[in-house]
This record gives structure tokens, C-alpha cells and sequence, in this order.
């Protein structure tokens, strides 16, 4: 892996955590700046959580493409 593709390759996956973990403290913690009803957290909630899930998978595969590419 080059440079460049590391560095992208960390920020995707800092990313991928980030939408994880801000799903897990809006589902969890009333200290979410934005007034939320409880369905509206659950809800947004769940889908930052599934996006983050999402784009880890999504880093996995690329990483395991660019392995066998090599």
C-alpha cells in the first residue's frame, strides 16, 4: 500500500468509527446538544450506527481487495 492509500485508509476507518461511536452516545446519553424526542434518537441513532457497521465492512473489503491485488 502507498502513501497516500494509507492515509485515506486511516481517515475512512476514523470515520467509520466516528459515525459508530456518535450512534452509540445519541442512542445512550442525554447530552446530545440537539433536543431529540426518544424516537428520534432511537432512530438516528440506529442508522449512524448501521452506517458506521457499514463503512467498516465496506474498508474491509477494500483492504482485502487491495491485498490480493498485490
Amino acid at each position: 500500500m502507498k502513501g497516500w492509500d494509507r492515509i485515506f485508509l486511516i481517515f475512512k476507518s476514523t470515520m467509520a468509527f466516528v459515525y459508530l461511536l456518535l450512534g452509540i452516545f445519541i442512542l445512550f446519553f442525554d447530552a446530545f446538544p440537539i433536543p431529540l424526542s426518544i424516537t428520534g434518537k432511537i432512530i438516528i441513532g440506529i442508522v449512524f450506527i448501521l452506517y458506521g457497521i457499514y463503512r467498516i465492512y465496506s474498508n474491509y473489503l477494500g483492504i482485502k481487495s487491495k491485498r490480493n491485488e498485490d
